[in-house]
């Protein structure tokens, strides 16, 4: 029998089989079990302009390293994050977007509030993060690169893609389907993406059919019925404690307990005050009040965790924001506080009791020794039109909207007579005078065109204006926000019935004015509640007959503003008082308007006052009015 001869042992394989072997088995192999966090820590790297650029580690700003794990946790769909400003959001959502770029390839969806800050983030964050980040940049060509699949808001990698988009562009948040949806700024999206419903929900639905999909929602909050904030109560409500050095109790960072002499927190359980360093110094760990829903994480934490602030920067901050709104009740800079450092909900009813009621200003008001006080510059006038009367109010003003009440009074009679119409005008021609015997016109008033007798009103304004007289004939537009007192001029047309009476004949024109009257609503609001004379002050007489009582006080205050739901969508709303009259509120609007129309040169008023010059007495119709290119000057 023959032998069959053995291959030889060293017999040689060929370089491409080998090369194709290996490729193939490090294909196959699968890859390290790796955390969010993990990945950051091997390969991240936080281009200049972050708060601590070069290597990430995630040791460095430890609360950061929980919510990155969490994020790729199986048992965890939902991740939500309400902080305030300044304790890197973005630098977890970016490791969480290049996590699923290099390591778990998937598809991803990143929605901001617009389109254009899409493109702002795409270009100054995302894009450097790519070029300074080696297994990232060997992964995504460069945008410039002939026949990329790289734009600025598409980029395209092996296993996957991420689609940069905005809350407000419906066509950007639909189409493609995705796994991973990242949402940033939640609570300033607007309420529809271009009328074709809540952008969240479009954003997700695009991840309905994986089995695995992720969705994390980032944002400072707004107000309680913000989305972040709702997001967060759906979750385990996870907070950021601090071990307390002194007693070893663990609870969350709280600016109520702060003492600002010393810049340290009031232990809740100890009480002991501790300063700021050793706070920070201290053991910290998440605690959830729903550990049970582990389907979706939620964490809050404020600024006073971040270590890139400071505790006395905070404290600068709120004092400023208390000493405009103790100033101006100006709640603007205290909620950007509330809602950007605190990284909590703003409550409008925690700073009602600040508010004026009618006894304060009943308490306050002054008596007067003449029917003008001294500092007054402006006398102006508002008419507000019933149906069976005029509701009139003469005002006083000085530069920066101080303001004096004159004179509040009704004129009742028939408005289609012409009796009560010139009783009217007679009372607009009153002279008033200081306490020296100086004397004052009313510069110019405005009338409300609105109601029942709106022809009759137009009719008025024009024969007044051919008289020379600066009447203003005006229109309040409520419920819209955004647009200025003074928000634009209106011609109208005057009509008459035609002889068989059967129709309507516009025989003229006038122009009015149209009010954004919540704007001035707003201002006023804000002026009554100013306890120091000067700038924006509020005056009012006690003195008997002036017409200034507890129920021009309650029609004062017979509005307020509320968040209202109108068809979806959160508005600022000033709604009535159950049984208050807001006649007051109205007059006071329409003077304010009157003064802005006027723009007075303040300098000059005072200086031709103090001469006991009535700049308002009429002069002969043969002299030529002049005309200041400035505002009234004469």
């Amino acid at each position: 029998m023959k032998k069959v001869r053995n291959k030889k042992k060293n017999e040689k394989v060929a370089y491409h089989t080998l090369h194709f072997i290996c490729s193939l088995t490090r294909a196959l192999r699968p890859k390290e079990k790796m955390s969010v966090s993990d990945w950051a820590d091997k390969h991240m790297v936080l281009p200049g302009g972050s708060n601590k650029a070069g290597k990430f580690r995630s040791d460095s700003v430890p609360y950061q390293k929980e919510i990155m794990n969490a994020i790729t946790d199986s048992a965890v769909t939902e991740v939500t994050v309400m902080s305030s400003a300044q304790i890197g959001k973005t630098t977890i959502v970016l490791c969480g977007i290049a996590y699923y770029i290099e390591h778990e390839p998937s598809t991803q969806l990143l929605v901001l509030p617009t389109l254009s800050l899409g493109e702002k983030f795409s270009k100054t964050r995302l894009a450097p993060m790519i070029r300074d980040i080696p297994v990232l940049r060997d992964k995504i060509a460069p945008a410039k690169s002939k026949d990329s699949d790289n734009t600025i808001l598409f980029k395209q990698y092996a296993g996957g893609y991420i689609v940069v988009s905005g809350a407000n562009s419906a066509a950007s948040l639909s189409s493609m389907p995705i796994r991973v949806v990242w949402m940033d700024e939640v609570d300033r999206f607007p309420a529809s993406a271009g009328g074709e419903g809540d952008p969240v929900t479009l954003a997700q639905k695009r991840a309905t059919t994986f089995w695995n999909k992720k969705y994390i929602k980032t944002s400072t909050p707004t107000t309680e019925n913000g989305r972040i904030n709702k997001e967060y109560l759906k979750g385990t409500q996870e907070e950021w404690c601090v071990q307390c050095p002194c007693c070893g109790m663990y609870q969350p960072y709280s600016f109520k307990r702060v003492d600002f002499n010393i810049v340290g927190m009031k232990c809740e359980y100890c009480e002991e005050v501790i300063e700021e360093k050793y706070w920070k110094e201290s053991e910290h760990m998440w605690i959830a009040a729903h550990p049970e829903r582990k389907n979706k994480r939620s964490f809050h934490l404020n600024a006073m965790a971040s270590p890139w602030v400071a505790w006395s920067d905070i404290i600068d901050e709120f004092q400023s924001a208390m000493d405009e709104f103790k100033t101006y009740h100006d709640t603007e800079r205290l909620q950007a506080f509330v809602n950007t450092t605190l990284g909590e909900t703003w409550k409008e009813d925690e700073v009602a009791e600040e508010s004026t009621t009618e006894d304060k200003l009943l308490e306050r008001a002054e008596h007067y020794k003449a029917e003008i006080p001294e500092g007054v510059l402006l006398l102006t006038a508002a008419v507000d039109v019933q149906n069976n009367r005029f509701e009139v109010e003469v005002k006083g003003w000085a530069r920066d909207y101080e303001s004096w009440g004159i004179h509040k009074t009704e004129i009742y009679g028939n408005l289609e007579t012409s009796q009560v119409w010139n009783e009217l005008e007679e009372y607009l021609e009153t002279t008033f005078c200081f306490e020296d015997g100086r004397e004052l016109n009313i510069a110019a008033f405005a009338i409300d065109t609105g109601g029942n007798h709106t022809n009759r009103v137009y009719k008025w304004i024009k024969a007044m204006k051919k008289k020379g007289k600066k009447a203003y004939g005006i229109k309040g537009y409520a419920g819209k926000p955004g647009i200025p007192l003074l928000y634009k001029r209106s011609k109208v047309e005057i009509k008459e019935k035609s002889r068989d009476g059967k129709r309507d004949i516009v025989v003229d024109s006038t122009t009015i004015w149209i009010l954004g009257v919540d704007a001035g609503k707003e201002n006023i609001t804000n002026w009554l509640t100013i306890e120091e004379k000067g700038e924006g002050y509020c005056h009012f007489p006690n003195n008997v007959g002036k017409g200034y009582d507890r129920e021009y006080y309650k029609g004062l205050l017979s509005e307020k503003k509320i968040k209202k739901k109108v068809r979806d969508v959160i508005k600022d709303v000033w709604v009535k008082k159950s049984g208050a009259r807001n006649e007051p509120l109205d007059l006071f609007n329409y003077n304010l308007a009157v003064c802005e129309l006027l723009r007075p040169v303040w300098s000059d008023l005072e200086l031709k006052i103090s001469k006991g010059i009535n700049y308002t007495k009429a002069v002969k119709k043969v002299r030529k009015q002049r005309k200041s290119t400035k505002g009234l000057s004469i």
